[in-house]
Order: structure tokens, then C-alpha cells, then sequence
């Protein structure tokens, strides 16, 4: 740009020159000095001695426009310095010609909708190529839904992608008895993701053999097949590169394409869940423990916000309340249940981690709160939603699957759900008031009290999702053979020989206040699938020493959240209930290799179907735990139930080996936007004459502003799109965004 064209909208054009670029990179960045000037006017031309008056529109002529360069201090030959040439006086017609600029700085949000990225649109998954390496395969319910570690994928019409599936990659299951094409929809079917470990071409398809037993539907009498998708084996291999595309088109910088910008971003989010304690049961002999699982470098980020140490931070409300923790959930008796930092055995952690240079998601996630005058309007929280369309989620009392998690959930506004939160360092004070700022995330169905179930957190300014609820976590892990999540029970004391049939022994499994029993359970399956435990370890401390209640038992109480479970071939079934319990003393936590088995199954026996378990059986019990089942129980080995690696099987699955989050998320998104404004005030008796000695009389105009520092370097220079009158007292203001 040579000249200013007359048709912009902004009067005054302003740039830095480039010792201001440099001065702000050297922290000198300090405006303290203003000059106004006509050096772009020649008079001459326009005013005549003889008549006295003026005789064209001093207002027609061309102002050349500002350049970064019109000061620059690099050296010769690319110093320059471009001062405003002719300024005007402070007084008179000599003498200074500095005035001194007023800040008025401006503080602005500006508000923007991403567009939503993830594997879904609602309940239908992505199939093309962009986000599977194929999906046009099934797996046949009789012939492949088997149990074995090795199953045909038979190509199918659903999709047009031509890519085969690879070692290594990704198998996603869903076992809807149908051919969805990538629908998840209700009811809630089994869904399951395996790791390639060989493939093998066929005639009629491609056979591979995974990480473990593919699900056993035909046993069942289960009909139908299942919806094959092929992911890749991690994300530089589809989604993202190793080296971020280039901003501009092309090898070199082209001044003709400078348009031509990366639009490029990767279409799904990251996921990755440490593991800071081994699962129950997993002994770290002959499997691999947490330390060598696939999220260990992640387990950093759990300490740093705060899921590991208790001593390391409080949690701090809008009201100042502070506490050692605000996660919690709710057992099935919607009972809160507080989980400390140090009780927390995993977290699943949703960033946007990739090599491209768009800044899709802005400076944050924005964060507004509801306007109900503008319902849906940019910016605000309302708009944040994160989506698991494929999740059977246990506090869904309408048996629908699917979930979309919120912080700001309509329907709950008297609640104050969208109440600001933040963690505190109390090992860095600097860091506090306020702290680390996050917002709580929601389910929309309601407890007892009213509120919705919390599951996580979401970090706006971090741009980052935590599921910190240990179901969900146990569901979205691909080794933990399940989509569905299991409630946590009511641990209740009860008195030995009392309502227990023919037992004797009145001696209780708690005999005082330091010993803790830490409770989980699992289902078993003769045929469908045996899958990870209950992820919850609800616990209870004994009786109170020094009362007159001696020893007690352990009771164990379910309430009605056993939505999904059902008999086959929709929700998950089960054939065996085992409680798996440990003791421990002093306030210390469970060991994984310190739990045992307790089979309940018989005392469901007169309530099952078929041979499967039920609901009603379940939630019309009450199972207690005394020494001699305790003692009789058998150590809890997971291997038994999962097929887990081996030490030194690095190739096979194992938990934290998650690197897509397979859902989708959709937010509003924010920046700020700092104005430097100065304002540069000409009262009528300053700046009345200038040095241009073209001016004989007539008139007087100003084309252009510079800004100084102190050391009368000019920062910032300023051009009008035309000559401005000058007359009486006027004001220019002159504003810079970063």
C-alpha cells in the first residue's frame, strides 16, 4: 500500500514502526510523547498571497499510507528515520514541538464458534477416510462373534474407503446385530476396541487375530453381526504430521499468494489416561504394572492439576469455601462420595494436541454465563458440550445410550452449576487469589437433591477436558472390554449373626475405627465377555473404638442403576457377581495385589433368567461380608479375566495405550483483545502553527501523528486517510490491538 485509499473506515491508519517492534521485545515498549504534523500538505498550491484566500481542497490531496519502516535502527543500509517532517509548535512558531498523549487503554472480548471436531454427528460415526483407515467391514455374528483371538472381516457396501487394516491399528466393534453403518443409536449395545496384532488376506476378507478373545455373541444365540471400524495406530499416522504445515503456500515467501494460508486442522481430539496406581488384581510380576503403561509421561499433568497430591493444592469455590477436593460422585443411593487426590487412580485427560499452525481453539474455551435475552449467542458456556454417543451410562434412569456432558446444563439454573472454580497452590502462594481457573462437568439427570451428576473438570484456559469419574474412565479405556459403567454400592455395619442364615460366628471382619474395607465387584460371564472391575472403591471404617458396639460385618446395598444389564443380546450380561474386598489399616490405601474374590452368585440364584443375572436381583439383596467369606475368599488375579500383556509384550494393549478421544466436542471460543488507545488533545491556543514552509496563511491541516518513547524514538506512526482541518480544540486518538 503506497497511498491511503479515501473509502476506509478508519480515519487515522497506525502501525509500529519496527524500533517499536523492537522496543517491545526488549521490554522499552513506553509511549511519552506525541508530534502532530502537515508534512504530506503543500500549501502552495493552494492558497494565493494576492487574493488572500484558498483557492482548491486541500482535502483532495494523498496521504501516503504508515509503514513499519519508518523507523528502523538495524543499521546501515536499512536504517531509516522517518520523523513527522514538518511538526507543529507547542506555542507560537518555535520551540517544542512535543505534547504529551494521554493513555486510555481498552479491555475486549471477542467471540467466535468452532466448528465441532471429534469421531460423531450425534450418533452416527465418521466412516470415511479421514477419520478410519476403512470401514468397510463386519464381522459375522455366527462364524466371528466367537471368542477367539482371531476373526474374518468380511468387506461390506457401507463405505467406499479403500484402506486395509494394518498391525497395530485399532479394531472398533459394535455389536448392534445389524449393519448400522456407523449408527450408535438405543438401545445400548456391546462396543469394544481391540489391537491389531496380524493380519491375514483371504479370499473372502482379511482375518486378523487382536490383543485378546473377541466378544462370544453366537454362544448367547445372539443373531446378527457386527459394525467393523478400523482407526489407525496413532495420530501422526492419519490425523496429524510429525511437522506442522506451512502458514504460507509456498516454499518461499510469496508477497502474490500471502492469502494462500494453512486452513489445515486436525479433525479429532487427543485422549490419554494415566494411571497412577495399578487396576485391582494386576499383580506387576508377570504383567507389566502402571509404570510402564502407554499415559506414563501424562502422569505429570495429573499431579499438576491437582489428582495426586493431597498436600499440593486447595480447591477453592466463588465463594472462598475451600476444600481438600471437589471430586466427588454419587453411589446408587445418591449418597455423595468424595474422592481425595491421592485416591484417584486414573484421570482421562482430552487435549487438542497437534502440529498444525491454525489457533483453531483461540486463546480459551469461552465461558459467558446464559443470557436468557440471547439464548445460543456466541460466548457463551451454555454452548460447551462434549459427547460419548456410544456410552451406557448408568445414571441414565431412561436407558438410553449416549451422553453429552456440559458445565453450564439447561435445566439446572437455580442450582448455580456454572460457578467459576479454582485451585490454589499451597506450596506457591504467588500462584493464588485466584488460582487455577476450571468449571465442574455435568450429566443432565438429576439426583434425589436435584443436582446432576459431576464427571470431570473442564480447564478453559488450558483447553483441556478431565473425566474424572472412575467409571466413565474405566469405559472409555479400550482394555477394559466395556462401554457400560457399573454404580457404586452402599457400605453399610451390621452386627455379626444377625440376618446372616446359619452363620455362627459373632465375631465381626471390623473390630475398630483404623481398619478401612475397601469394596469393588465385578461381573463374570460364562459367554459374552468378562470385562475390568467396578472401577469405584467404595470404602467404610470400622467401629468407633471404645464404644459399646463390638465388631461388625460389612454390608452391601445396590440401589436402581442397573439399567443396561440384561439378558443377551443388547445392554451386557452377566453370569457370576463376585464382591472383591481388602482391609487396610492406619488410613493407608488398598493394594492392588492385596484384594480377594467373594462369590455372591448363589444368592442370586433364585432371581436370575435364564441362568443370567438381573437387576432386580441385585437391588432386592444385600450382601455381607463377615470372616468367614472374607477369609475364604480367593486373591483377585485380573489376568484371569482379561488377557492382559506380558512384560516385555510391548506391542500388545494395555491400559493408558489410548491416544484418540472418541467422541466429539463442540465449544464457543474467546479472545481478548488489549487496545492501546492514546488519546492526543490539541486544545485551541497549542498547536495552532506548523513548520511546513510551504503554509504562508490561509488554513492549517494535520495529515499525521507520531508516538515517542523517552528517548524521542518514534514507536508507533499515524496517517489520516486526508488533510484535517485544524481549528479550535480537537482530539485524535490513535489505538493499537494485540
Amino acid at each position: 500500500m503506497g497511498y491511503i485509499l479515501k473509502n476506509t473506515t478508519a480515519l487515522i491508519n497506525s502501525k509500529l514502526t519496527d524500533v517499536g517492534r523492537q522496543k517491545l521485545s526488549q521490554g522499552l515498549f513506553d509511549i511519552r510523547y506525541f508530534q502532530v504534523g502537515d508534512s504530506e500538505v503543500n500549501y502552495d498550491v493552494t492558497y494565493s498571497p494576492t487574493v488572500g484566500t484558498q483557492i482548491a481542497d486541500i482535502q483532495d490531496s494523498w496521504v501516503l499510507a504508515p509503514e513499519w519502516n519508518a523507523q528502523n535502527a538495524s543499521g546501515v543500509p536499512q536504517s531509516n528515520k522517518q520523523y513527522v517532517k514538518y511538526p507543529y509548535y507547542v506555542q507560537g512558531t518555535s520551540g517544542s514541538t512535543y505534547g504529551l498523549p494521554i493513555p486510555q487503554p481498552l479491555i475486549e472480548s471477542v467471540y467466535n464458534t468452532a466448528a465441532p471436531l471429534g469421531f460423531f454427528t450425534g450418533y452416527t460415526a465418521y466412516t470415511s477416510s479421514a477419520y478410519t483407515v476403512s470401514s468397510n467391514y463386519y464381522v459375522d455374528g455366527a462364524t466371528g462373534l466367537t471368542g477367539s483371538s482371531c476373526v474374518q472381516l468380511i468387506p461390506d457396501f457401507c463405505s467406499s474407503t479403500t484402506g486395509t487394516p494394518q498391525v497395530g491399528d485399532f479394531l472398533t466393534i459394535y455389536v448392534d446385530g445389524s449393519l448400522s453403518c456407523g449408527v450408535v443409536q438405543t438401545p445400548g449395545y456391546p462396543m469394544f476396541t481391540y489391537k491389531i496384532q496380524s493380519v491375514y488376506s483371504g479370499l473372502t476378507g482379511v482375518t486378523v487375530c487382536l490383543d485378546r478373545p473377541i466378544v462370544d455373541m453366537a454362544d448367547m444365540g445372539c443373531v446378527g453381526n457386527a459394525r467393523a471400524l478400523i482407526y489407525p495406530s496413532g495420530m501422526t499416522v492419519q490425523y496429524d504430521t510429525l511437522t506442522p504445515s506451512s502458514y504460507w503456500s509456498g516454499n518461499i515467501f510469496s508477497y502474490e499468494q500471502f492469502c494462500a494460508v494453512s486452513s489445515y486442522n486436525v479433525p479429532v481430539w487427543n485422549m490419554n489416561i494415566p494411571w497412577s496406581v495399578s487396576p485391582a488384581g494386576l499383580y506387576g510380576t508377570t504383567n507389566p504394572d502402571f509404570k510402564y503403561f502407554g499415559s506414563v509421561n501424562y502422569l505429570g499433568t495429573k499431579e499438576y492439576l491437582g489428582y495426586q497430591s493431597i498436600s499440593g493444592q486447595t480447591f477453592v469455590n466463588s465463594t472462598g469455601a475451600t476444600a481438600l477436593t471437589q471430586s466427588y460422585y454419587y453411589n446408587s443411593f445418591d449418597e455423595k462420595v468424595f474422592v481425595l487426590p491421592e485416591e484417584q487412580k486414573a484421570i482421562a485427560i482430552v487435549h487438542y494436541t497437534n502440529n498444525a499452525v491454525d489457533n483453531f481453539y483461540g486463546e480459551k474455551f469461552a465461558t459467558e454465563p446464559y443470557d436468557i435475552t440471547r439464548p445460543g449467542a456466541a460466548g457463551q458456556a451454555r454452548n460447551f458440550q462434549i459427547s460419548l454417543p456410544w456410552l451406557m451410562w448408568h445414571k441414565n434412569t431412561g436407558c438410553t445410550v449416549g451422553e453429552t456432558f456440559y458445565i453450564d446444563p439447561a435445566g439446572f439454573d437455580s442450582l448455580n452449576l456454572f460457578d467459576v472454580n479454582f485451585m490454589a497452590s499451597n506450596l506457591n502462594q504467588d500462584m493464588n487469589q485466584p488460582g487455577m481457573r476450571y468449571f465442574q462437568l455435568w450429566d443432565t439427570h438429576p439426583n434425589q437433591d436435584g443436582y446432576p451428576n459431576r464427571v470431570g473438570k473442564v480447564y478453559p484456559d488450558q483447553k483441556i477436558v478431565v473425566f474424572d469419574d472412575e467409571e466413565i474412565i474405566a469405559a472409555m479405556s479400550y482394555k477394559s472390554n466395556r462401554n457400560w459403567t457399573l454404580p457404586a454400592p452402599k457400605l453399610g455395619l451390621i452386627t455379626p449373626n444377625i440376618c446372616q442364615g446359619g452363620n455362627t460366628n459373632i465375631d465381626g471382619i471390623l473390630t475398630g475405627d483404623n481398619q478401612t474395607m475397601w469394596v469393588t465387584y465385578r461381573f463374570n460371564s460364562t459367554a459374552f465377555t468378562d470385562s475390568l472391575h467396578c472401577n469405584y472403591y467404595t470404602q467404610i471404617s470400622g467401629p468407633t473404638t471404645g464404644c459399646t458396639t463390638g465388631s461388625q460385618n460389612v454390608s452391601i446395598r445396590f440401589g436402581e442403576e442397573f439399567c443396561f444389564l440384561s439378558q443377551p443380546c443388547s445392554g451386557y450380561s452377566a453370569n457370576e457377581f463376585v464382591v472383591l474386598a481388602q482391609i487396610t489399616t492406619g488410613g493407608t490405601l488398598p493394594s492392588p495385589t492385596n484384594w480377594v474374590e467373594i462369590d455372591f452368585t448363589s444368592q442370586l440364584a433364585a432371581s436370575s433368567v435364564n441362568g443370567y443375572i438381573t437387576a432386580t436381583g441385585l437391588t432386592t439383596n444385600t450382601f455381607v461380608i463377615d470372616v468367614n467369606n472374607f477369609d475364604n475368599g480367593i486373591p483377585y488375579d485380573l489376568s484371569n479375566y482379561i488377557q492382559l500383556p506380558t512384560i516385555g509384550q510391548d506391542d500388545y494393549l494395555n491400559f493408558g495405550d489410548e491416544y484418540y478421544f472418541y467422541g466429539s466436542l463442540q465449544t464457543d471460543i474467546t479472545a481478548t483483545i488489549y487496545e492501546m488507545r492514546f488519546a492526543v488533545n490539541l486544545i485551541d491556543t497549542q498547536f495552532t502553527n506548523s513548520s511546513n514552509p510551504s503554509r504562508i496563511g490561509g488554513n492549517r491541516y494535520v495529515t499525521e501523528v507520531g508516538l515517542y518513547d523517552s528517548q524521542k524514538d518514534l514507536i508507533v506512526i499515524s496517517k489520516m486517510q486526508y488533510p484535517i482541518l485544524r481549528k479550535g480544540t480537537q482530539q485524535f486518538l490513535i489505538k493499537l490491538d494485540f
